[in-house]
């Protein structure tokens, strides 16, 4: 039987020049590109305080944040002074920007009603929960000027008493400082603020405009509403 040999094909001097050329180039191009920076909404954990107040009588449900495609994005997006909005591609969310809105909220709101989110731990049948959801139609950051989150929401009250309420706010911070964290940290005010209006619903409250805070208006849910 006659064996095949095979031979590897020459590699010209040419080929190998060219090679040893293009690495220090993608060298210096990698070495050029900006870092990239990733921010959360999801401020430092607050601190406990000195007397421990009793457990709320119920638990919460915060749910998933759907947020306007347009800003849903990975990148921050910034608008400038003349109206058109930056995508930054080296200054990006940590997690998606409604994740990030949604762990926000539920921090802001576990820490204010000394509640427990068990939006994935799913309670009994029979628990007492108040259900949060939370539409974003607008999450604009406008860069030296201010922040901006405009919501609608519900609070829903399940095997408990309680009214339900669907409501619109729209929470503005003002940003005094120039660059993206300034910017980062008065949203960050911003989803504190509105869990602070929900807060105040689920407390029997009527929320009030005041301060950051600007109420649309507020209508009940029938008591079949139980989504």
């Amino acid at each position: 039987m006659t064996r095949l040999r095979f031979r590897p094909f020459p590699t010209s001097r040419s080929g190998r020049g060219l090679a040893v050329l293009a690495l220090p180039l993608l060298l210096a191009a990698c070495a050029s590109s900006p870092p990239v920076h990733y921010y959360t909404l999801q401020g430092p954990a607050p601190q406990a305080p000195a007397v421990p107040r009793a457990a709320a009588p119920f638990l919460l449900e915060v749910q998933g944040v759907n947020v306007a495609s347009r800003a849903d994005q990975p990148q921050l997006m910034v608008r400038t002074g003349d109206g058109s909005v930056a995508a930054l591609y080296s200054e990006r969310w940590s997690s998606p920007l409604g994740d990030e809105i949604r762990g926000a909220l539920s921090d802001a709101l576990k820490h204010d009603l000394g509640a427990l989110d068990v939006q994935v731990v799913k309670p009994g049948p029979a628990a007492p929960v108040w259900r949060v959801q939370t539409d974003v139609q607008r999450f604009d950051m406008v860069s030296g000027s201010m922040a901006q989150l405009d919501a609608t929401w519900r609070v829903r009250p399940v095997n408990l008493k309680g009214q339900g309420l669907l409501c619109r706010s729209v929470v503005t911070e003002t940003v005094t400082q120039a660059g993206i964290p300034a910017l980062v940290a008065a949203q960050q005010r911003a989803v504190a603020a509105l869990a602070g209006a929900m807060a105040s619903a689920m407390r029997g409250q009527t929320p009030d405009s005041g301060g950051a805070v600007q109420m649309l208006g507020c209508s009940p849910l029938p008591e079949s509403d139980k989504s």
